[in-house]
């Protein structure tokens, strides 16, 4: 046998390997042998029937498939102790040239384990972000509570105005092309594609109209975008959203409060705890991008093509929650398949990126988690959900396990330790 290597980057590497001829013909002789003793030939019995009978009843196909299996799984291993090489992952295998007189040929892709060459990881200078809660913050959140603690009064004296609910029976057709049987929906006057809200203002319960509307040629939905849509509209009823006077009355009525001025107080300790995290994981975030763009880090590609695998089967099963096709999905953020593949792989490259550089770190500085620790941490979770320690490890069972809390503990402390060797303003 015959193995030539070829370095195709720090972390790939290609073998060509050749198996003699006699080999190959030895090969196909054995896998016809394994043919013969479980298929019947008339006339034989079974493993007696001779090689020029047996070819008529098993499939050519079958016995090229099992013979390149059996001399790449053999050949393989073989080239690997002759090399040396020791591979991260499973091959990529590209069967160059197979015929039963001739040398069997083909090259393996190899992928080979990450290396890293960590930079200067201590005394990075970073900047962290001022936490401000300003009174307008407040009163933003104030009119949230406010509107989703509205309620909806029917009325039937007069038509529908901006900001009202409406039930109505809807139909309608795009370009000439009829969208099916009238649905009976939901509509929020003030939230619809522009055109359609100023069209059933002033209808009244029990009143129908026809309209069109063209949608805008940057609308999300491609099926709608820049096309005319009929719509035909028969109002059921109508309800008028009252919100809630910002009163001492209303601050009671979002937990143990006695006046606004408490509820305000609470508002402005929650945002400034939520703006304190947020600025926590942005001097983190700036301390791992730093330290990766000052290391030299190689991987296979083998690492992002898991980690996509996973988010996309992640996004899958969210959207199958929801009702909801990838397709319809990318509709709505207004991105193609292409243009999203893209943005995810590249997630995965700064993932896996971060996340060698923030295990070549632990290594250096002997960062660990102990299994008692994750213990601890478990027991901390259920005192804290008021929940029993089983109940939380079965919780934790159906995300990824205890190896993925004991890392996601190791990534705190990890991150701990270098923002304890940084400079931070």
């Amino acid at each position: 046998m015959q193995v030539t290597t070829e370095q195709v980057d720090p972390c790939k590497v290609e073998l060509n390997i050749e198996v003699e001829a006699d080999k190959v013909a030895r090969t196909i002789d054995e896998v016809y042998g394994e043919f013969s003793q479980t298929t019947s030939v008339p006339g034989f019995r079974k493993g007696k029937a001779p090689r020029r009978i047996l070819e008529r009843y098993v499939s050519p196909e079958s016995v090229r498939r099992m013979a390149v299996d059996s001399m790449v799984a053999h050949a393989y291993v073989e080239a690997l102790n002759e090399t040396g090489i020791e591979p991260y992952a499973g091959p990529e295998v590209e069967i160059v040239q197979f015929d039963a007189d001739k040398p069997f040929i083909f090259k393996v892709m190899v992928p080979l384990a990450p290396k890293i060459e960590l930079g200067e990881y201590k005394g990075i200078e970073v900047k962290r972000p001022e936490v401000n809660i300003t009174d307008e913050d407040v009163d933003a959140q104030l009119k949230y509570l406010q509107e989703s603690n509205a309620t909806a009064r029917k009325v039937e004296d007069r038509g529908i105005q901006m900001g009202d609910v409406a039930v109505a029976e809807i139909a309608s057709t795009v370009e000439g092309q009829d969208k099916g049987a009238p649905r009976r929906s939901l509509i929020e006057v003030g939230s619809n594609v522009p055109g359609f809200d100023e069209k059933v203002v002033g209808l009244k319960p029990g009143e129908q109209r026809s309209f069109p509307v063209e949608y805008p040629k940057d609308f999300p939905e491609e099926e709608l975008a820049g096309k005319t849509v009929d719509f035909d509209v028969n109002v059921e009823s109508i309800r008028e959203r009252q919100i809630p006077e910002l009163n001492d009355e209303f601050a009671k009525t979002m937990g143990q409060f006695e006046t606004l001025a408490d509820l305000r107080e609470d508002i402005r300790t929650r945002l400034t705890a939520s703006a304190e995290k947020a600025a926590d994981r942005e001097v983190e975030r700036k301390i791992v991008d730093e330290v990766v763009a000052r290391s030299k880090v190689d991987f296979p590609d083998v690492l992002v093509d898991h980690d996509v695998s996973h988010d996309l089967a992640d996004m899958q099963n969210r959207l199958d929650r929801q009702g909801m096709t990838l397709e319809q999905y990318l509709g709505q953020i207004g991105k193609t398949e292409e243009e999203f593949a893209s943005e995810l792989r590249e997630q995965a490259v700064q993932g896996v990126r971060a996340g060698l550089v923030l295990g070549e770190i632990s290594n250096a500085e002997n960062v660990d988690v102990t299994d008692e620790e994750v213990d601890a941490e478990i027991e901390r979770i259920a005192a804290e959900s008021k929940a029993t320690t089983e109940s939380v490890e079965t919780y934790i069972e159906a995300r990824g396990g205890r190896p993925a809390l004991k890392n996601s503990l190791l990534n705190r402390r990890i991150l701990d330790f270098l923002k304890s060797v940084s400079s931070i303003k």
